[in-house]
C-alpha cells in the first residue's frame, strides 16, 4: 500500500513544477512586458534623413489622395514612388517594411519592403489569394545608400534603383481597377507593428501620375522640385527634431510618435497570412511545440493524482488547459506592440501539450503512477 505521506508529497513536488512551467510559458509569452515600448526611430544629426533602429515607425495621420478620377474607371489609377534608403540590416525572418500605403481600417494596399538584399514590392493582403509580389535581387545590400524610384499605372510597374530601369511587370499594378486612390502612409512598419525594418531613410515623394525614365533619372541625382506636376507629398526629412516630418507639397505631415504605436491591432494571425517557409518561421513552431510538451505531461500526471476524473476526461483538461493558456496569452499580446498576436502559435502550443499529455499516459501503461 503507498504510503499516504508520500503520495501528498508528490503530489506537492507535481504541483510546484506545474505552477515553475506556467510561470514560465507566461514569462516567455509575455516577455518583455512593454506595452508602451519606445518608438526606435531617430533623426540623422549629420544629414536629411531619419533611423530607423529596431522596432520603429513613422505614419500621417490623414490620407494622401491622389488625383481625381478623371481617367476611365475600368484602368488603374497612376502613382509614383521615389525613396532614397540606407538599409542596415539585412533581415531574413520576414519582409521589413521600408513604406506601407493602407486604408483607414489597416489593411495594406500596397508595400516596399527588404527581405534580405532584395526589394519586394507587395500588393494585398498575404496568405490571399488576390495577393500579388514582385522584387529584385540583390540591390539593397547592408549601408548601401539606394535611390528606389516605382511607377505603376494603365502600362503595369516599373522600378528603378539609382535612376536606371531594371523591372518591368506590365501585369502588375500598385492600384486596381475601381481601388480608391487615396491612403495613409507608414515608413518602418507594418500597419499592424509587425514585419519593422531597420535603415536610413533620407528623402520621400510621391506622385499622382506615371514619371517618366528622364524624370526617374534626374530626380536620382538630387534634382525636386515641391511645385513639379503631380506632386502629392515631399518629405526631405530636414527638420533634424521633433515629432513631424513636414510634407512640402501639402499638409499631409509624418508623425513620429515617442511611443511605438500599433495602427491596426489584429487577434490571432491566420497562419496562411505571416507563413514563410524558411528556417526562422519553422524553428519559431517547433519551440512553440518543444515549450509545451512539459505542460501537457506535468499537468496530466498533476490531474492523474486527483482521481476525480477518468484518464480520457483528464487528458482532455490537459490538452485543454495548455490551449487555454495559449490562447489567453495571444490575447493579451494584442496590447503589447512589440508581440504578434498568432493563431499559429495556439496551434503549435495545443499540438505541444497534447504531445506532452500523450507521452504521460504512454508511460502509465508501464506504471501505475509517476
Amino acid at each position: 500500500m503507498t504510503d499516504p505521506i508520500v503520495n501528498r508529497r508528490k503530489s506537492i513536488f507535481l504541483g510546484i513544477i506545474c505552477l515553475v512551467i506556467f510561470a514560465g510559458i507566461i514569462v516567455a509569452g509575455l516577455w518583455p512586458f512593454k506595452f508602451w515600448p519606445e518608438n526606435k526611430v531617430e533623426w540623422l544629426k549629420d544629414q536629411n534623413g531619419v533611423r530607423f533602429y529596431g522596432q520603429g515607425i513613422i505614419y500621417s495621420e490623414k490620407e494622401i489622395a491622389m488625383a481625381p478620377s478623371f481617367r476611365s474607371s475600368n484602368l488603374p489609377s497612376s502613382i509614383s514612388v521615389e525613396i532614397c534608403l540606407q538599409p542596415e540590416t539585412e533581415a531574413s525572418s520576414h519582409i521589413g517594411r521600408i513604406l506601407s500605403f493602407f486604408d483607414d481600417q489597416g489593411s495594406e494596399s500596397f508595400f516596399i519592403g527588404q527581405w534580405r538584399p532584395h526589394l519586394i514590392l507587395g500588393k494585398g493582403i498575404h496568405g490571399k489569394d488576390t495577393y500579388r509580389e514582385i522584387g529584385i535581387r540583390d540591390v539593397l545590400k547592408k549601408a548601401e545608400k539606394r535611390f528606389v524610384a516605382i511607377t505603376s499605372g494603365v502600362d503595369g510597374t516599373r522600378i528603378y534603383v539609382d535612376g536606371i530601369l531594371l523591372k518591368s511587370s506590365p501585369r502588375f499594378h500598385l492600384f486596381s481597377i475601381n481601388e480608391k486612390p487615396s491612403g495613409k502612409i507608414a515608413l518602418g512598419a507594418s500597419p499592424t507593428g509587425s514585419e519593422y525594418w531597420t535603415g536610413n531613410i533620407l528623402s520621400l515623394a510621391i506622385y499622382d501620375r506615371v514619371l517618366t525614365g528622364q524624370e526617374v533619372s534626374t530626380h536620382s541625382h538630387g534634382s525636386k522640385k515641391s511645385g513639379e506636376e503631380g506632386l502629392v507629398a515631399l518629405y526631405p526629412f530636414d527638420e533634424r527634431s521633433g515629432q513631424w516630418g513636414y510634407n512640402h507639397a501639402s499638409r499631409r505631415h509624418l508623425f513620429i510618435p515617442s511611443k511605438f504605436e500599433v495602427l491596426q491591432k489584429t487577434i490571432l494571425v491566420p497562419p496562411w497570412v505571416d507563413f514563410r517557409f524558411n528556417r526562422s518561421y519553422l524553428m519559431d513552431i517547433l519551440t512553440n511545440i518543444l515549450g509545451f510538451i512539459p505542460f501537457g505531461f506535468f499537468f496530466s500526471a498533476y490531474l492523474s493524482r486527483k482521481k476525480i476524473m477518468s484518464k480520457r476526461c483528464l487528458f482532455l483538461m490537459a490538452i485543454l488547459l495548455g490551449g487555454s493558456l495559449s490562447l489567453c496569452i495571444e490575447v493579451i499580446q494584442v496590447y503589447l506592440p512589440t508581440r504578434n498576436s498568432q493563431l499559429m502559435d495556439v496551434l503549435a502550443n495545443s499540438m505541444g501539450a497534447i504531445l506532452g499529455a500523450t507521452l504521460y499516459y504512454l508511460r502509465g501503461h508501464q506504471s501505475a503512477s509517476l
